[in-house]
């Protein structure tokens, strides 16, 4: 089983991280209080594309630019690390399901418009089964036919989005997924506040929307969903954890650096080996993912527990290093935490993740 990067994601990582690298030179993070966005930057959005890489994991035969999941988990890490104001994780997720559902001229229209960034989708987390994102339900939708009526609380990219995924209550049935059209008037949008300030919310209230019902979703398409979810916070729990190291060799108290003191010292060496630990869980769910191992769906679980534990505690760790200045508004510090913990509120807690784990693994066992 290999894990090392191959040159081309090698170099597919450095190509992100340098386009990210410009964006950030002009974007600073955090953003002025005052001034937090409210929508995503659609020049960066279009600069991946032009580069291919919304279409990461597509299919070249479906307008895609081909590669595996541990490609797109490379590019996900850099835009966890970078935190633009982008919903790349989210378009993966939908760009997953549209492949999947290639059937008709519309979703491959749909797809098409996602890889080429002209069309922006993103999905309504808050609406999805529990056992595929295990967070606090906060809004539902009701399909009658070929329209969706109802209100979603909060919608990352809402007053950006053209495309919703979403899953809808079918006449008492289980709820299906939908791809809902998001136009005017059948559309009110209305910002929200976030915590995470990198990743604007609205509420929308849907009347009478257009909408294409889906077929039941894979569970190799969930588990890239989250598989990718998993490299992301990765991202930001390596650039909290790179600052707080490099503020620990700088900052010096009693004549020598915080760092060399033991208790800082012990922190910043666990949580980098809790990071570690999860970054492979996520090399080998991407692995599974791109060989078609029947375990796909236990590994993508597992490196989501990982990843999102790993996220929050090398956030929150890093935060106390920074002491005082970690709490201020113009310092980072608190904005990887905001991603983690926002993570943390879409995902679930430590025990609910583990209870679906548990679950999976429970379930396989019995089928075996």
């Amino acid at each position: 089983m290999r894990f090392a990067p191959t040159d081309e994601q090698l170099e597919l990582g450095r190509t992100a991280q340098r386009l990210l690298a410009a964006h950030a030179r002009n974007n600073v993070l955090p953003p002025p209080w005052d001034a937090i966005p409210q929508t995503l930057d659609r020049e960066l959005q279009a600069s991946l594309a032009e580069l291919g890489l919304l279409g990461l994991g597509v299919p070249e035969r479906r307008g895609g630019s081909g590669g595996g999941i541990a490609d797109l988990c490379v590019v996900a890490e850099q835009v966890g690390s970078a935190l633009p104001v982008l919903p790349f994780t989210a378009t993966a997720a939908v760009a997953a399901v549209l492949a999947e559902h290639p059937e008709s001229p519309g979703i491959r229209s749909a797809l098409t418009g996602v890889v080429d960034g002209s069309v922006i989708a993103v999905p309504a987390w808050e609406t999805f089964p529990a056992d595929m994102v295990p967070g606090r339900r906060a809004g539902s939708l009701s399909l009658t036919g070929m329209t969706v009526d109802g209100v979603l609380a909060a919608v990352p990219f809402g007053l950006d989005a053209d495309l919703l995924l979403a899953f809808a209550d079918d006449a008492g049935a289980r709820p299906r997924p939908v791809l809902v059209e998001l136009a005017e008037p059948t559309t009110e949008r209305t910002p929200v506040d976030s915590l995470d300030v990198t990743e604007p919310m609205a509420s929308l209230r849907l009347t009478g929307a257009r909408a294409q019902p889906l077929g039941p979703l894979g569970a190799h398409t969930i588990a890239r969903m989250l598989t990718v979810l998993s490299a992301e916070l990765i991202g930001t729990g390596r650039r909290s954890l790179e600052g707080a190291v490099e503020y620990a060799g700088q900052r010096r108290q009693f004549g020598r650096p915080i760092g060399s003191f033991q208790a800082i010292k012990h922190v910043l060496a666990d949580r980098s080996v809790q990071l570690d630990a999860a970054r492979m869980l996520v090399k080998v769910a991407a692995h599974a993912l791109d060989t078609g191992d029947m375990d796909a769906d236990v590994a993508a679980r597992t490196a989501l527990a990982a990843a999102a534990d790993a996220a929050e505690a090398v956030t929150a760790d890093a935060l106390q290093i920074h002491g005082g200045i970690g709490f201020t508004w113009e310092h980072r510090s608190h904005v990887l935490l905001r991603r983690a913990r926002a993570r943390r509120s879409l995902l679930g807690t430590p025990a609910h993740r583990l209870d679906v784990l548990a679950d999976r693994l429970l379930g396989s066992s019995n089928q075996s």
